[in-house]
């Protein structure tokens, strides 16, 4: 999908989201959407689940939420949105935080096909809030510890060799060192 198309996804995912109006949100999304929100722990699948989501974080009239594009960045079929979000805590407290969020775009059904969301601890904690101490329990979330898998080696070695360089520290199972005689 173009940029272009892919903003006027995310505009009316947002105006739906604005209005509350969690079908017009659900509109915006294929039929086997997949979330994580990497700050909770909280990997998010199927139309329930985000259906679910939603109707428990969309209600923040008492939080008077607003946020504020910082960088918008894409590659194929995805948008990355980095913003700042001022919200009222539940003491009522005007603070600040960031979220990036990757949305992920189906190029034949012209919707979100997913996210990935970093936050920060001031929008984390308001999000938990709103999701409750049951979201775990709804069909379809699971922890992300128990879901990505365990990764044995770093990924920059083999790119620094595909680039010719070398990465000398010990953890480096690949790494070439001179062998130590014992005098």
């Amino acid at each position: 999908m173009t940029l272009e198309e892919m903003e006027a996804v995310l505009l009316a995912h947002e105006i739906a989201e604005l209005n509350q109006d969690i079908d017009a949100t659900m509109a915006t999304v294929v039929p086997d959407p997949h979330y994580e929100l990497s700050a909770l722990g909280w990997i998010i699948d199927g139309q329930q689940a985000v259906r679910e989501m939603y109707r428990r974080i969309l209600p923040v009239d008492h939080r008077d939420v607003a946020a504020e594009k910082r960088i918008h960045a894409m590659c194929d079929n995805t948008l990355l949105r980095e913003a700042v979000m001022s919200f009222n805590t539940l003491e009522g407290n005007r603070v600040s935080g960031l979220y990036l969020v990757v949305l992920a775009f189906d190029p034949a059904h012209k919707k979100i096909s997913g996210e990935r969301m970093y936050m920060d601890p001031l929008f984390a904690q308001m999000m938990s809030e709103q999701l409750g101490a049951d979201f775990g329990d709804v069909p379809g979330v699971s922890r992300t510890a128990d879901r990505l898998p365990i990764i044995a080696k770093h990924d920059a070695y083999d790119w620094a060799a595909e680039q010719g360089l070398s990465i000398e520290h010990e953890s480096n199972p690949d790494a070439k060192r001179p062998s130590q005689s014992t005098v």
